[in-house]
């Protein structure tokens, strides 16, 4: 009997240490814990954190016709850029100061910028600059624009948001002073002119951007009655190589920027800019401009280049449209609904249209030698 105790303990021994133990799974178990917290915490905001999507009727009802450049004054224009990104957000420490984008873009003749970092408004001791910010960390590049917003506020939706939960975005947005803006449309695709005419919120749309340039993408939201306005910006995130050489900067944020392959590049400053009228550079003069539509958007076709001159734009007592420069444009189009071409007035500093019946709204497209020029819509209203 007492032979049998040893081997009764070494059979329980045994036992216990075939039993399976979940500890050499403990990472993949973690990990799996966590996806499982994102999955449950992406899909209780993507349900609590929306905007029930309303569709505003026409903005273009009424027989008053409207024109957002009526009242402009002086013979300048100032140029300003409204889509940049700083160092001072901590994942982007390679990019450039907030002092050299502001000297470069000085340099270049721009009046003011917008520092718009993703998820931050830039607190630094400049005050002169136009605080924005750019929200959305998502994979499908879905971004927009807050510019004159009084604070930053947190994505909720790192992963996917509905249209209702872009429309909770884009409202809060607004509530905190912001002047709304989708960011590059056609940068992955990310915002489809479907989707575009499915949610409300926005105010303008990048339609001239280093992703895509496509003018057209108004013709959509304004054939079905949105008084949506044009939007030009270099999204600059790297300055060229020539200026990059002129900055007092630490070696190692030339290393990385070499090892990002953003050196020897041509960049994406310069190119694409909003005009206001003379005088009006400073936020408040700014958003004022952006909210009431009294402003052009410019691409220039290359580095260097003069800048076009924009127009004026005058409506007379008969509805007559006309538009006086003080540069010859290689042509001068009067764009309606749905896109169509009203009339094109090729080789000329100078061109009339006259309302129709049929016209809701019109806006023109300046052909320069150096650059093409968009407005806003001139509109029917109350």
């Amino acid at each position: 009997m007492l032979f049998n105790v040893p081997g009764s303990i070494a059979y329980a021994d045994n036992s216990i240490a075939v039993r399976p133990s979940l500890w050499k799974y403990r990472y993949v178990l973690i990990l799996l814990s966590l996806l499982g917290i994102l999955i449950v915490y992406q899909l209780a905001v993507v349900l609590l954190l929306r905007k029930s999507i309303v569709l505003p009727a026409s903005s273009f009802q009424g027989t008053k016709i409207i024109n957002p450049y009526q009242n402009w004054i002086g013979d300048g224009q100032e140029k300003i850029s409204l889509h940049t990104h700083s160092n001072e957000v901590w994942f982007t420490p390679e990019r450039h100061t907030v002092n050299e984008i502001q000297s470069e873009y000085k340099r270049d003749g721009f009046s003011n910028v917008a520092i718009t970092d993703y998820g931050q408004v830039s607190e630094t001791e400049n005050q002169e600059y136009i605080r924005g910010m750019e929200w959305g960390q998502n994979l499908k590049k879905r971004h927009l624009l807050a510019i004159g917003i009084k604070k930053s506020f947190y994505d909720y939706f790192p992963i996917y948001a509905s249209r209702e939960n872009l429309n909770w975005v884009m409202d809060r947005m607004k509530k905190l002073g912001g002047y709304v803006v989708v960011s590059h449309p056609k940068l992955f695709d990310s915002f489809s002119r479907e989707e575009l005419l499915a949610i409300d919120g926005f105010q303008a749309v990048e339609v001239y951007s280093p992703f895509g340039d496509d003018p057209k993408i108004l013709d959509s939201l304004l054939s079905q009655g949105r008084n949506i306005h044009c939007m030009a910006s270099d999204d600059l995130h790297y300055f060229p190589e020539n200026s990059i050489k002129s900055f007092d900067q630490p070696f190692w944020k030339d290393l990385i920027q070499t090892l990002g392959n953003q050196r020897s590049r041509k960049g994406e400053s310069f190119l694409r800019y909003i005009v206001t009228a003379e005088g009006k550079k400073d936020q408040t003069s700014v958003l004022s401009s952006l909210n009431s539509g009294s402003f052009y958007c410019v691409k220039k076709f290359f580095q260097g280049a003069d800048d076009p001159k924009v127009p004026k734009i005058f409506l007379t007592k008969d509805n007559t449209i006309q538009v006086n420069s003080r540069e010859r444009y290689l042509e001068i189009r009067f764009i309606g609904q749905k896109g169509e071409l009203l009339q094109v007035n090729p080789d000329t500093n100078n061109a009339e249209y006259r309302f129709q019946e049929k016209d809701v709204y019109v806006r023109l497209e300046m052909v320069a030698l150096t650059g093409s020029i968009l407005s806003n819509a001139i509109y029917l209203s109350n």
